[in-house]
């Protein structure tokens, strides 16, 4: 029996509506493909819009289909299938097949796909009927069955749960449910939230709203964002419950520093970072060097190379700050006008604290230090030099006491060439300066990279499927990776949530590294540039109309436009 199943490269995967249907398809098949139905005609899997997702069973009539483009990965006209009455399909002008399929119908989800048989003689699909129902029933109970045991994880974590702060939204973004704790620590109502679309409410840094539409777990990550207007701090978590819907879980940051994160730490102390790059081993060995004293440390990289990452393992290899908290500040996800109350905290009655005392006792990480505006550059500046802060809400000064490490993917040294960053502030925070290579300068760690993020997916080691990890490595250091390890990693997941819904090959796992990055509209990339330009120059709309190359009047037109 010759059996072919359908690659992402052939079609897209969004168009499965049960993620594990060709692989239960493929049990029934290993075993009837050597009953005289799989040996004598062709059985076929099509998706719930007709396209072909597996073909198994004659060699000399799957030949014939495929000289007539009747192959994986191609849309099939409805009639032809035979879905009420035997169809005959008449190939290359002169032999005639017969084609009879039964839909898998889910009275909740409606049509998963259909199950289809050929063969050469009419007479030959008499019985055909009763197999074909057979296989729709197991493959519809085994699509039921999998359903219902992500429920019954959703309702174990969520419904179970009445603290819990958490949206439900579906595969298109839109808010379906949330729970009593959302509307109360948000102080929203439903009617507000629900039929809405996420990312309408919520103003999420670009990679995590990146993450969330490719629909990407996010486990604990510290995230600054905007809802409704009002800056917000929670580490966020993000979980499938069916392939339809992700629950984004809300939890305070006290709530989430425990016992759990203290043993995390552990495995990524400094002297316990793995590389078999010599370039990355220099900036570890210069890391070792910088915690010695208090003094601010400086991490310069591109996008993806690992400097928040770097950030952390630096505070918990840190005896005198790894017990207190990390606390990450990302400038780029910030609005200009926030930035401040961000820093210095607020007096709008609030109480809102400030970044500086929230690290107090252990670390602040302030990434894109490129983008602090001018006056926020001055009040940095006082903090590191007096190392106190006037609380605005009790009208004292507070002491004190943390490390503090930014980073940028822009050169400061070029930035104050340019007169956009304070010198004095420059070589406060550059007295210990690390830049880490990109990941084509350190193509030694990519195994080890592979590795570790399959290991993630997978829960433990021996549980990796060596075929994947064997198909994934040989990828990984044949292609160049623009977005580097952050690129690598979400390709590396993107092929793990699909490896149930493809053929584990060379082809099909290359075609994932182009399925796994996003085309951005074009409106979104233009509005994060302008919006980077301006926060970048100070909003000096002279100086970020020359560095963007267009008009003054365009580019008011495009701030009124994007409302930056």
């Amino acid at each position: 029996m010759v059996a072919l199943h359908y690659g992402i490269k052939d079609a897209r995967l969004e168009g499965i509506k049960s993620p594990g249907l060709i692989q239960d398809y493929s049990r029934i098949m290993a075993k009837i493909g050597a009953l005289p139905m799989g040996i004598e005609g062709v059985f076929l899997l099509f998706s719930h819009e007709f396209v072909c997702l597996s073909l198994s069973g004659n060699k000399i009539l799957k030949a014939l289909l495929e000289s007539q483009k009747h192959v994986i990965g191609n849309y099939w006209p409805p009639e032809i299938l035979g879905l009420q009455e035997v169809f005959p399909l008449r190939v290359g002008g002169k032999q005639s097949l017969s084609v009879m399929s039964v839909p898998i119908t889910d009275s909740r989800m409606g049509v998963l796909g259909y199950v289809t048989y050929i063969h050469t003689d009419v007479g030959a699909l008499k019985n055909a009927d009763v197999t074909l129902a057979t296989m729709a029933d197991y493959l519809l109970e085994m699509s039921q069955h999998r359903f219902q045991q992500q429920q019954d994880v959703f309702n174990r974590q969520y419904i179970d749960s009445r603290k819990a702060c958490f949206l439900m939204v579906d595969h298109e973004g839109s808010i379906v449910h949330g729970s009593p704790a959302f509307f109360e620590q948000f102080q929203t109502r439903s009617d507000d939230v629900i039929n809405a679309n996420l990312f309408e409410l919520f103003l999420f840094p670009p990679k995590i709203k990146y993450l969330i539409s490719e629909g990407s777990d996010i486990d604990g990550d510290n995230v600054d964002f905007d809802f409704l207007g009002r800056l917000q701090q929670y580490k966020l978590f993000t979980h499938a419950i069916d392939h339809q819907h992700r629950i984004v879980d809300f939890a305070p940051i006290e709530m989430a520093a425990s016992a759990q994160d203290k043993n995390h730490r552990l495995a990524f102390t400094l002297d316990r970072y793995s590389t078999e790059s010599p370039a990355m081993q220099r900036v570890i060995a210069a890391a070792k060097e910088s915690i010695k004293n208090t003094s601010p440390i400086y991490i310069m990289g591109e996008e993806g190379t690992g400097k928040r990452s770097l950030a952390l393992t630096i505070h918990d290899s840190c005896e005198r700050y790894s017990e207190g908290p990390f606390i990450a500040v990302n400038l780029h996800s910030v609005k200009k006008e926030d930035l401040s109350t961000l820093l210095l905290g607020s007096d709008d009655g609030e109480g809102a604290k400030s970044k500086f005392e929230m690290a107090n006792g252990g670390t602040l990480y302030i990434e894109r230090i490129d983008l602090l505006p001018g006056v926020l550059q001055a009040a940095l500046t006082h903090i590191i030099l007096t190392k106190t802060l006037f609380d605005i809400n009790t009208n004292e000064s507070v002491n004190l006491n943390f490390r503090l490490i930014t980073s940028s993917i822009k050169r400061l040294e070029d930035l104050v060439h340019e007169r956009r960053f304070c010198p004095s502030l420059y070589y406060y925070l550059t007295g210990a300066s690390l830049s880490l290579p990109n990941l084509q300068n350190r193509t030694e760690d990519i195994p080890m990279i592979v590795e570790r993020k399959l290991s993630e997916l997978y829960g433990r080691r021996d549980a990796i499927d060596e075929n994947l990890l064997a198909l994934l490595l040989e990828h990984a250091r044949n292609r160049a990776w623009a977005g580097n390890i952050s690129e690598l990693a979400k390709w590396i997941e993107h092929t793990f949530l699909h490896r149930d819904s493809m053929l584990l090959d060379a082809s099909s796992v290359e075609a994932m590294s182009i399925v796994a990055t996003s085309i951005q509209p074009l409106d979104d990339i233009e509005k994060r540039e302008i919006a980077n330009a301006l926060a970048v120059l100070n909003r000096q709309y002279v100086d970020v109309a020359k560095q963007l190359g267009i008009s003054l009047s365009t580019l008011r037109r495009k701030i009124v436009k994007y409302a930056l």
